[in-house]
């Protein structure tokens, strides 16, 4: 099964990012945008996970994440990687919460390490996806609008990390959490 882990975002977040999104369709550009109801921040992608591991994952990830507390946690700006020029991933920031989310990113990618997952190349950089670019034709139209809006949402608190299978269908993937793994109260 295909998994990876993440934390999800509040209802107002995703009704916020969900309108920016709604905006950037007007646009002529090719880009697969998330449903909102599949915005989320990865931690960790795990690719294929054999299910008869799923419970000594999950108790391993219980175990290292004990010590990890519930934070704040707020959205700010929109961007790209690798950047404007040739986009492929278009972005929203973490703006409060960012340095609590890559502690546990790297927590969980030690973890993960002992199932024979491999250590993340690069640094953990804190983002929410929120679109894919498809073809990057006339995609300067959006990029050069990230700097008028002035996205900034309201604080939330990150209280659970979440192991989701994601099931791949025609109309886009589906997420189903297989494991939440409550962080201690502040």
């Amino acid at each position: 099964m295909r998994c990876f882990i993440a934390v999800k975002i509040s209802a107002e977040q995703k009704d916020r990012i969900a309108s920016i999104i709604d905006d950037f369709r007007r646009e002529d550009v090719r880009v697969k945008w998330v449903k909102p109801e599949n915005l989320h921040v990865t931690l960790k992608f795990l690719g294929e996970v054999d299910e008869h591991n799923l419970p000594d994952m999950f108790s391993a990830l219980e175990k290292s994440l004990t010590s990890c507390k519930e934070f704040d946690f707020s959205l700010k700006g929109l961007g790209c990687f690798p950047n404007r020029r040739r986009p492929r991933v278009i972005w929203v920031g973490i703006d409060e919460g960012a340095p609590e989310l890559k502690k546990l990113a790297g927590d969980i990618d030690r973890t993960m390490q002992e199932f024979g997952f491999k250590p993340e190349k690069r640094g953990f950089s804190a983002h929410l996806t929120i679109g894919r670019v498809k073809d990057p034709r006339g995609i300067e139209v959006l990029t050069n609008r990230f700097d008028d809006i002035k996205f900034v949402s309201d604080s939330c608190t990150i209280d659970e990390i979440v192991f989701y299978q994601s099931i791949l269908k025609p109309e886009g993937p589906t997420y189903v959490p297989q494991k939440r793994i409550k962080l201690q109260v502040k």
